[in-house]
């Protein structure tokens, strides 16, 4: 019957441009599946978040889950809704850090779902309106729910008989009172519909979008509804979302996940009326969302990783956008003002990523004693043909100044350590994107297949800098010479085919545990480890060109372990799986039929 965003890919990417605003900083929700994706963000106050969940891992899975902090998301508390098996997410809402509504819906049959109720952090949860609302058989469908305070609140649902089904309360949801017919518009057609967590609250007005393009207004906290189309023609499968910072004054767009297309309204009536305008920069698909406090500062996401993926925002309700970075998935955002926010991103395990709060930045100037360039290790120095070469960069600290500044890696056929101005030196080959903030380690690969780097002798030479001008890989900036950090190039050798170095057996792995991956029946990733110790191995799956494109994390015990990992998302083709410990590597590869 409906209805996602329909932009959300199931693994991370983690190559983004520099930005001067601030940094998204990686939370660990808690959730126990791999690539579990955040479906909606509700941020009740600067300490207290409540989050849902999706299948992030393309597997149409019906999740339950969700997870909440109470101290700005240095812990997060997962947990389910005891619903029946087979709903899913429409919307979480929270009261504060004991007290939250869930919204679920019947995802087997379709239709159908309720509101569930916890007032002691998620301990019990409690149906309310059993068997008196979203019951009507093969069309209700719940998608919102909200309250201003402990007791008033509303519901909106489908429309049933022409008429969205909506709902009021008093008293924290023990009674929901439907809201009467005549006081709500006639659906424009039998296949309209609400979006889930598709609305917008400021005071006692509501609005919400459908996916006819028009968009209905309560002034009254829900009492009483009006509705306006916006003119835009929504194609199957996709929303329109909408984003209000007064009573007055927003903005509805199509991100159309079919082109990456942008159509975008204005309104200065409420939603009275809307006029077109035409975004400058990247206003990006996933989400958008008004910053509170502010005059008209709005921030907007990107997950489909077919089209631009990232954060941008702002500052004149939409009319033009500055990316805050490009390149990593962002899906829900939760905000509560210009500083406090989160984004919502894909599990990694259970403790570590899934959800991403916004950091302002604090500038390190040039010449700060805390910058570092960072230091290159690897497995190995020498890569037979058909091997892949696997560096990890740490340690590094980059300026955060001027328009331009992060952390790459360049490749040069020269040792290039400690130059302030690399790109001038002869030899440069190549080298990677800019990455900002400079995490903790920084994973590099290099396929050697004989291009693009042919047999030979080369140097990996990390370098940070700030005050850069230009866009892009760092071989489309100017690098300013006076703030920029070269490190110690490290030298490695890449074989050609048959070269005789390799008949001896080079060292690659330096592993003491050992592994085989082959694709079973069922098309699951089978891996066969084999281990000399307890140990946590993280499993990251490389492309042929050297793309991360799966992360998993597996717990081995001494002796044969056998685990699966789902590449149902994958396309055909050859792959390197690399498995580490804190110690060790081991390198293997399989093809995906």
């Amino acid at each position: 019957m409906k209805k996602y965003l329909l932009l959300i890919a199931a693994f991370s990417l983690s190559i983004g441009a520099s930005f001067a605003q601030g940094t998204w900083v990686s939370q660990a929700t808690g959730f126990p599946a791999t690539s579990t994706g955040v479906r909606n963000v509700h941020v009740v106050d600067s300490n207290t978040v409540w989050i849902s969940s999706y299948d992030g891992a393309g597997t149409a899975l019906n999740y339950r889950d969700y997870s909440y902090t109470i101290d700005g998301g240095a812990t997060w508390i997962p947990g389910v809704v005891p619903a029946p098996t087979g709903y899913a997410w429409s919307q979480i809402f929270g009261l504060d850090g004991q007290t939250a509504w869930a919204v679920l819906y019947n995802a087997v049959a379709g239709w159908g779902g309720g509101i569930w109720k916890t007032v002691d952090g998620g301990v019990i949860w409690t149906q309310q309106g059993v068997g008196q609302i979203y019951t009507t058989t093969g069309i209700s469908f719940p998608n919102v729910v909200h309250f201003w305070d402990a007791n008033n609140g509303f519901a909106m649902g489908d429309p049933v008989a022409t008429k969205f089904e909506m709902y009021t309360t008093a008293d924290g949801g023990t009674t929901w009172v439907p809201v009467p017919p005549a006081n709500i518009p006639v659906s424009i057609a039998n296949d309209e519909y609400g979006i889930v967590d598709h609305y917008e609250v400021l005071g006692d007005t509501v609005w919400f979008d459908t996916n006819k393009g028009r968009v209905l207004r309560s002034v009254d906290r829900g009492i009483t509804w009006t509705v306006s189309s916006t003119g835009i023609t929504v194609p199957a499968n996709n929303v329109i979302d909408i984003a209000f910072w007064n009573s007055n004054e927003g903005i509805a767009r199509l991100f159309n996940a079919a082109t990456g297309v942008q159509t975008a309204r204005r309104t200065l009536d409420g939603g009275l009326t809307w006029n077109p305008f035409i975004p400058v920069g990247n206003m990006l698909g996933s989400d958008i969302e008004y910053v509170p406090g502010s005059p008209s500062r709005l921030v907007s996401t990107g997950a489909n990783v077919n089209f631009v993926i990232g954060s941008s925002y702002s500052d004149d309700g939409g009319l033009n956008w500055t990316d805050i970075e490009i390149g990593t998935q962002r899906t829900a955002l939760g905000i509560y003002d210009a500083t406090t926010m989160w984004a919502g991103g894909f599990t990694t395990s259970p403790t570590t990523d899934g959800i991403f709060k916004y950091a302002p930045l604090v500038a390190v100037a040039c010449g700060d004693p805390s910058i570092n360039s960072g230091v290159i290790s690897a497995p190995d120095s020498t890569i037979c043909f058909g091997d892949t070469l696997f560096i990890t960069t740490s340690g590094a600290n980059p300026p955060s100044v001027g328009t331009t500044f992060g952390f790459s890696v360049i490749v040069s056929s020269g040792d290039i350590s400690g130059n302030p101005d690399p790109l001038s030196q002869p030899g440069i080959l190549g080298g990677t994107g800019v990455v900002f903030p400079a995490p903790a380690s920084i994973p590099t690969t290099l396929p050697n297949t004989g291009t693009p780097f042919a047999a030979g002798v080369y140097y990996f030479t990390p370098v940070v800098f700030g005050n850069a001008t230009g866009t892009g890989s760092i071989f489309q900036l100017t690098l300013d010479p006076a703030c920029t950090y070269t490190g110690t190039s490290v030298m490695f050798t890449l074989y050609a085919p048959g070269d005789p170095a390799c008949s001896v057996g080079l060292n690659e792995n330096n592993t003491s545990f050992t592994a085989n991956a082959f694709q079973n029946a069922s098309g699951i990733l089978q891996l066969d480890i084999t281990s000399v110790k307890q140990a946590y191995l993280a499993v990251n799956i490389f492309d042929v060109t050297g793309r991360l494109v799966s992360t998993n994390q597996v717990n081995v015990t001494t002796g044969n372990n056998s685990h699966s990992i789902d590449i149902s998302g994958l396309d055909a083709g050859a792959y390197v799986i690399r498995l580490a410990d804190d110690n060790n590597i081991s390198i293997l590869k399989f093809v995906k039929n």
